[in-house]
């Protein structure tokens, strides 16, 4: 795979955060706020021992050549996962949102040769194309600026109902599945200084602070009857008099989870050939995987669950602290 620069991971990581923002059910009040600095703090805690594990040389890639496999297995099932859970959440908000298109199959079709295509082109192109996608979005972000400080209302803030901080920071790390790619993506990082690796994680905590006051400002008591508030909040605020944006934002939906999958397609597809240097059309088995686990995520029902941050911790914290004891140990050893 290519190599990336570290704004580039930036974007890939930014457009994945944004995605989860615009699935957001949860409270948005400011208890719900302060909950979600909390969960961003205790996000920069476990990148902790990844971000030294990486600077003593480490790589995932020459890792997983070494024939290790139960890892590189862990984390490709893992991002099928949540590549279902990708596919389911567009699925729901296709019934929604009035989304030009219906019906799961030509949604998993359409998406998935938009991400064969896409995935086909390496990492670097990815990444490329994450870096206009996040100028769009910055772009629609002012869009949205512009319309909602036309009705924002700072009483509005003490209306907006919220389960406590504690729930706030629970809510955002289940959402926080973009934490295992970060540790994956840091092997195809340029070399440069640690810290604008972690930038990902300020900018999404600007972009989720953001999106949470609109959402209690403007909508006040009101967003907890939207099943997704923040399209709630974009059917409110409207720029301009005579034309309606709803269509930007829901472009910028369908591309956010088109890159989202692609992301995941990609770097199941290179761990696959890690494993099995020999396997042909990887990113086809790859998207088939995350088509079927979104149906069979889509019959029971599941689009996500507090457990689901255990795996999150795993593969982020734990699995970086045990690779990093191993090496002092090796070097110790030697």
């Amino acid at each position: 795979m290519n190599r990336i620069s570290s704004g580039q991971l930036t974007c890939i990581l930014l457009l994945s955060e944004a995605f989860m923002i615009m699935c957001l059910s949860a409270d948005t009040g400011l208890p719900a706020m302060a909950g979600t600095a909390i969960g961003f703090g205790i996000k920069l805690l476990l990148c902790i021992p990844a971000m030294v594990l990486y600077k003593n040389g480490f790589s995932l890639s020459s890792y997983c050549k070494e024939r290790h496999f139960v890892l590189p297995v862990i984390f490709v099932l893992y991002f099928i996962a949540r590549g279902g859970i990708s596919f389911v959440l567009i699925w729901n908000s296709a019934e929604q949102l009035s989304l030009p298109y219906s019906g799961s199959l030509i949604t998993a079709v359409l998406i998935g040769i938009v991400c064969l295509y896409t995935s086909s082109l390496g990492l670097r192109t990815f990444s490329r194309a994450a870096t206009f996608t996040a100028g769009f979005l910055g772009i629609t972000l002012v869009i949205l600026l512009i319309g909602a400080w036309q009705r924002m209302d700072i009483s509005s803030i003490s209306l907006a109902e919220s389960s406590g901080a504690f729930s706030g920071a629970v809510e955002n790390l289940m959402l926080s599945d973009s934490l295992p790619v970060f540790f994956v993506l840091m092997s195809f990082t340029r070399e440069d200084r640690p810290a604008k690796r972690l930038m990902f994680l300020p900018i999404g905590l600007l972009l989720w602070e953001i999106v949470q006051l609109l959402c209690a400002a403007v909508l006040g008591g009101l967003a907890s009857y939207g099943e997704y508030p923040f399209f709630l909040l974009t059917s409110v605020s409207q720029p301009l008099a005579a034309q309606r944006a709803d269509a930007i934002y829901l472009i910028v939906f369908v591309l956010l989870c088109t890159l989202r999958i692609t992301m995941f397609t990609v770097l199941s597809a290179h761990i696959m050939g890690t494993i099995f240097p020999r396997l042909k059309l990887r990113s086809i088995i790859a998207l088939l995987l995350m088509i079927g686990a979104g149906t069979l995520f889509g019959f029971i029902g599941y689009t996500g669950s507090p457990f689901c941050i255990l795996p999150i911790v795993f593969l982020t914290f734990t699995v970086p602290l045990w690779l990093l004891i191993k090496k002092k140990k090796e070097c110790r050893a030697s």
